[in-house]
């Protein structure tokens, strides 16, 4: 099985505490207003978890603010022995009023992601494709440094197929 990973990349899971994009310190950080919910992701994560096999997982992620705050890029990174890496570019399409990702990982795959809403504190991204490999990505935030990401693929009866769980720390960095 493929194995394609946003890392605790997901989108706007600030607005499922209710906040909205002017309580968050969007200035700070020079987010545009309507990039301004995913604030809550720039720094770095710690992520651990398991594939559905059983076998045990681990990665870093590393979310910045580029382009003048249009855009969130993140930098997905698994550790040895796995070797998946993403670079993801979250961003606000102003047309369709929604929240976008895209993928590029170190296979040669891109692929586009679009949110289906909120459904209390949970996300999900669903990969746009029509046919062929089909994927999506459930972030479930508990807390303010803390959130759980499900992977699952489409399998070709139409069921959902589970991949891999990771729950993810914000790292703290070193001791002051």
């Amino acid at each position: 099985m493929k194995r394609a990973r946003i890392g605790c990349t997901a989108v706007t899971l600030l607005l499922a505490t209710g906040l909205s994009p002017t309580a968050t310190a969007s200035s700070s950080i020079g987010m545009t207003d309507e990039l301004a919910p995913l604030a809550w992701f720039v720094g770095a994560w710690e992520c651990a978890g398991q594939f559905s096999n059983g076998r045990p997982i681990h990665s870093r992620e590393i979310y910045s603010t580029e382009m003048d705050g249009h855009w969130l890029r993140m930098q997905h990174a698994d550790t040895p022995p796995d070797r998946y890496s993403a670079y993801e570019w979250w961003g606000y399409d102003r047309t369709t009023r929604q929240f976008v990702v895209t993928v590029f990982d170190n296979s040669g795959g891109v692929r586009h992601y679009v949110p289906s809403g909120w459904t209390g504190t949970t996300l999900s991204l669903r990969n746009t494709a029509s046919s062929g490999y089909i994927d999506r990505f459930v972030f479930r935030r508990s807390g303010d440094a803390q959130y759980r990401i499900s992977y699952a693929h489409l399998d070709n009866r139409g069921t959902w197929q589970p991949g891999d769980e990771l729950t993810c720390r914000r790292d703290a960095g070193p001791p002051a």
